[in-house]
């Protein structure tokens, strides 16, 4: 199938200006003649496809995705499309990233109580998945690619270490290959955390794929999106099942016989053991919009991988440097600067601002243990470890980083805009 073009006036989609004084209209600009452009990804390309797809399966009114009046399996055909997308034998459609990321764990057989290294950088469901599946997180810092450092990996590692969650940041890879090579010297398990990076490829391998498994969200603002959802990518016949199982209250309908359920395990499955689990199931909804969204992944990150690369080299006779890409074509795109210092990173916010460009300081320069409950290791069980010591190569790091949001719908003039928007904010707030 032809790859639709992200760039076409006809999938284009404003659903929110990059300001909030005036709303996005057709081309960019806002009703008051400023210039502005929508920085969403897979929501801007939204078209009648989605709707269609969502009518259909309001019209089956069948909406779970064991049965129905006309149960159309949407999920299931997702989750086939997906693992093939994404170079695995099996994906498991979930609610979302942080179902998936637990789910993951628990398909791997994480002990109670096991350590998981985590970058010291990433959204607090990466931290909120260790512990729904009774792990203990260990926090280690980040280097100027964003994403876990592998020396910092080698130091974090105990005799209670059980995994490490690389966590691929703001739709570009962790620098994959020395994170494995140390998790492989300590015999360490490994998750992706690949929730920011559908499509996304390191040296030729897709994000998801490298280690044993593998968690992506497909939440508002994600690369594919149905407002919420999650996926999880295996090799091992038997984490897919447990995976399965735990998704499912332990194979309700996914293993359970009877008329609209699920039959035995299919050939050459490995045979689980049953046990409980959680209800972390995709809807047949979230399916359907999806499976739409799948042709457009790799056009549309090839588009914001261009656009980023083009703005970059544009203003190449600046000092500004741009954040370590560890495989830039692999990328889904990503214009991220590393200024000199915090002022400096909030000046050029400000400057970037002023011109009617969306951009901000990743997780406003915080890591994720400045989180009071991260840091004071509260669950929902009561306090499960102690607080974890300033991460001060982290907070240097992030805290003067600036990332200009990019859209799958901007045109030849968005593009062109966002350069000169880029050079006058640098020159203005970096002299």
């Amino acid at each position: 199938m032809t790859e639709p073009d992200p760039a076409s006036p006809d999938n284009r989609h404003p659903t929110r200006a990059a300001s909030p004084t005036a709303p996005a209209t057709p081309g960019g600009a806002p009703p008051d003649g400023g210039w502005r452009y929508e920085p969403s990804r897979a929501l801007a390309l939204w078209d009648e496809r989605e709707v269609e797809a969502a009518v259909e399966v309001l019209r089956s009114r069948s909406l779970f995705r064991y049965y129905g009046p006309r149960a159309p399996r949407h999920v299931d055909a997702f989750e086939a499309a997906f693992a093939e997308r994404t170079g695995c034998p099996y994906a498991v459609g979930v609610s979302s990233g942080t179902a998936a990321l637990t789910a993951a764990l628990v398909g791997l057989g994480i002990p109670e109580g096991a350590e998981v290294v985590i970058p010291a950088v990433t959204f607090v469901g990466s931290v909120s998945a260790v512990v729904a599946a009774r792990g203990v997180p260990v926090f280690a810092d980040i280097d100027d690619s964003l994403t876990l450092d592998p020396a910092a990996l080698e130091s974090a590692v105990t005799e209670r270490t059980w995994g490490v969650l690389p966590v691929h940041l703001n739709n570009a890879a962790a620098d994959m290959d020395p994170l494995l090579r140390v998790a492989e010297r300590h015999g360490l398990r490994v998750v992706e955390d690949a929730a920011q990076a559908a499509g996304v490829n390191y040296r030729g391998r897709p994000a998801g794929s490298l280690g044993d498994a593998g968690a992506f969200s497909f939440q508002q603002d994600k690369n594919l999106t149905a407002g919420e959802g999650g996926a999880v990518t295996l090799r091992d016949a038997a984490a897919h099942q447990r995976v399965v199982r735990f998704q499912d209250q332990g194979g309700q309908f996914s293993t359970s016989r009877g008329p609209g359920r699920g039959g035995p395990e299919p050939e050459g499955e490995a045979e689980v053991a049953p046990f409980l689990g959680c209800n972390l199931r995709m809807t047949e909804l979230a399916g359907a919009i999806l499976t739409v969204q799948l042709d457009r992944l790799d056009g549309m990150n090839r588009r914001l991988r261009e656009v980023a690369r083009r703005v970059r080299a544009s203003v190449s006779d600046l000092p500004l440097e741009w954040r370590q890409l560890p495989d830039e074509e692999g990328s889904g795109g990503d214009l991220t600067a590393l200024l000199g210092s915090r002022l400096q990173a909030r000046r050029f916010t400000a400057a970037l601002h002023a011109e009617g460009v969306p951009a901000h300081t990743l997780y406003q320069g915080r890591t994720v243990t400045s989180n009071p409950a991260v840091r004071d290791g509260r669950t929902a069980w009561g306090v499960r470890w102690e607080r974890p010591p300033r991460m001060r190569t982290s907070e240097g790091i992030i805290g003067r980083s600036v990332t200009v949001g990019l859209g799958a719908a901007m045109t030849e003039a968005d593009v062109e805009g966002l350069t000169s928007a880029v050079r006058k904010a640098a020159e203005e707030s970096l002299r």
